[in-house]
């Protein structure tokens, strides 16, 4: 059974789906969703990980940003680990 309903942002609080909203509605939300997950992972002592010039960047809630790794070597990793989990 096919389900063609939206998705709708949850951590958001988007009321109408993406497909729908403007440039600016979706910055809005995006931004919403970030600080979010900011406050969730940070008050729980986890930085938070994001890409950024093709690096794999951590950031801590005391605001240090350390680059774990480049990006290619990250998408290598992932590749690797997903082929070995379907053996």
């Amino acid at each position: 059974m096919k389900n063609d309903s939206p998705i709708l942002l949850r951590y958001g609080g988007a009321k109408k789906s993406t497909f729908d909203m403007d440039e600016e509605e979706l910055a809005q939300v995006a931004a919403t969703i970030l600080r979010r997950v900011k406050e969730k992972a940070f008050f729980k002592g986890l930085p938070i990980y994001y890409a950024k010039d093709n690096m794999l960047i951590a950031e801590y809630v005391d605001g240090r940003k350390v680059v774990v790794k480049q990006l290619d070597d990250a998408k290598k990793h992932l590749r690797n680990s997903r082929s070995q989990r379907h053996r």
